[in-house]
């Protein structure tokens, strides 16, 4: 931050002495290394909120420009699918006006041209209906959980075991004798 050569730090530190004494000298010493201490941690401070701005600000630049690409995507989608539907039209448009021609203007005579007209009398549905089966109500699991809890609840110790291993394993400790 400063460039202090020794001999100019050695000049100063007996110039403090002379005019501060022996006595408060450590004192004004320990004070400036505080502030010293204190500027550095505010100039440190300023650096990293300075550079975290500046990654925000980078930040919303990357979000624009990927709001950017996803509205061109969408507009470019949305296009593609407004002309599939267009084509789709047409093309369903052709084929009812070739089914009308092919039909003698649509007069519907059942005289061995292959006419549907009368395929949808015998036609059922097949689709089945859905039987309503409630389930439980949110009380009922509450009180199975709670159940549960209690089955799979550890015994709890009743006193019967007053020491901490079990006698077993207190017999297969080693002994040391002295």
């Amino acid at each position: 931050m400063f460039d202090f050569s020794f001999g100019e730090l050695a000049v100063i530190g007996a110039v403090a002495l002379v005019v501060l004494g022996p006595e408060r000298l450590p004192k004004v010493a320990r004070m400036a290394g505080e502030w010293a201490g204190k500027a550095q941690r505010y100039v440190s401070q300023v650096k990293t909120d300075i550079t975290r701005e500046m990654e925000v600000a980078e930040l919303q630049k990357l979000q624009q420009q990927a709001r950017d690409v996803a509205r061109s995507i969408e507009t470019s989608v949305q296009g593609g699918v407004a002309s599939i539907q267009s084509e789709l039209d047409s093309t369903a448009n052709s084929l009812n006006s070739g089914l009308q021609d092919a039909s003698g203007g649509g007069s519907g005579s059942g005289t061995g041209d292959y006419s549907w007209d009368a395929a949808g009398d015998n036609w059922a549905s097949s689709r089945f209906r859905r039987r309503y089966k409630p389930g439980p109500s949110v009380d009922d699991l509450s009180e199975e959980i709670a159940k549960l809890k209690r089955q799979l609840a550890m015994p709890e110790a009743t006193g019967h075991s007053r020491h901490k291993y079990a006698p077993r394993a207190r017999m297969n400790r080693p002994r040391i004798r002295r």
